[in-house]
């Protein structure tokens, strides 16, 4: 949206004495600024008021898990509609946009209107199959370039992290304060990586975030050396697919009546569901997580490794690794903690 902030109006008393372009008349005059001028200390979050407002008056309201992804029920009540904002970045998502970008334009400067392409740092894209698949491989290309002019070129690495490798254990030499603030860069923009879909260096990235108070230059090595992974691999997508997830294991384990067995071990047991949950109008599509612990993985702190991957169909939505909270003094414990931590993270999802 162009010119977004504008369209809102300012809670702010703010002056401003008149310059020549407002013509020998008014020239020195004092005006009271009346918009929401960029800059202005309240100024987003009085664009943001406008945008609800609108959105709320086209029969949107924010959805409970993010207050910035907008629902309503589509006109043949099949369907939902949803609009996803970011202050005057948004994307709608429907079966025919065009009548609800009509509306937003009588109201906004719309910029420009496309299928998606980039947003908020994935690309967006269709396979050979027809199903859309997001990636980072334009915000990978420009963080490259960085690295490297800071750097030099970086080798191509096969996996982000060298197997059994703890850097809780280097003893090398701490960084100078340029290396330093090099080192915290380069974890701000791996997290952001992980935190938009690149899930595959989420273990390397927590590894190496734990260190950027006191970071060492063997941490900062372990950091480019995942550079070097993205720049051999900048491309790994995630495929928006709505299936069951395909299963491997023991035929005895996949076909097992769980749900059976947990209702017999707790009868009283029962899903507290939100009131305000939009009815379903499609088949429920399977969540399915997967978790695991590697017990005393950290050998100074010895507090173990949660790891979480949450699948929505066969689409990844989620992933965490990280160290838990707690020593556990047992496999055991260590895999019920990251369990725990799993289902709270599923029953978000």
């Amino acid at each position: 949206m162009g010119n977004a902030f504008v369209n809102a109006t300012t809670q702010e008393k703010v002056y401003a004495i008149c310059g020549p372009e407002f013509g020998p008349d008014r020239e020195g005059s004092v005006v009271v600024i009346h918009k929401a001028l960029y800059g202005l200390a309240t100024s987003c979050e009085r664009w943001h008021a406008h945008l609800s407002d609108t959105l709320r008056a086209l029969g949107f309201n924010p959805t409970r898990f993010d207050q910035d992804v907008w629902i309503r029920l589509g006109t043949d009540e099949k369907h939902y509609e949803y609009i996803c904002t970011h202050v005057d970045d948004f994307m709608i998502v429907a079966r025919d946009p065009t009548p609800l970008m009509d509306k937003l334009q009588d109201i906004y400067t719309i910029k420009s209107i496309s299928k998606p392409d980039y947003y908020l740092g994935n690309d967006y894209k269709k396979n050979a199959n027809g199903n859309w698949t997001y990636g980072c491989k334009k915000y990978v290309k420009e963080v490259l370039v960085k690295v490297e002019s800071i750097f030099g070129s970086l080798p191509k690495r096969s996996t982000p992290m060298v197997t059994s490798d703890h850097p809780e254990d280097d003893d090398s030499p701490s960084l100078s304060d340029t290396e330093h603030t090099h080192y915290q860069m380069l974890i701000r923009m791996l997290n952001w990586m992980v935190a938009i879909g690149r899930f595959d260096f989420a273990f390397s990235t927590s590894s190496l975030a734990r260190f950027v108070a006191a970071p060492r230059k063997g941490h900062l090595d372990r950091a480019l050396h995942v550079f070097g992974y993205l720049k051999k691999n900048p491309n790994r997508r995630i495929v928006i697919d709505s299936r069951d997830p395909i299963f491997e294991g023991s035929e005895s384990a996949l076909t097992k009546d769980l749900a059976s067995e947990f209702s017999s071990v707790y009868p009283d047991a029962a899903e507290e569901l939100d009131p305000k949950l939009p009815k379903p109008l499609i088949k429920e599509l399977a969540i399915t997580g997967l978790v695991d612990s590697d017990h005393a993985h950290d050998k100074v702190t010895r507090r173990s490794i949660t790891g979480i991957l949450l699948f929505v169909g066969r689409t990844p939505v989620f992933a965490m690794s990280k160290r838990q909270g707690a020593i556990e003094t047992s496999t055991y414990g260590a895999e019920f903690n990251a369990m725990k931590t799993a289902v709270e993270e599923t029953m978000s999802t």
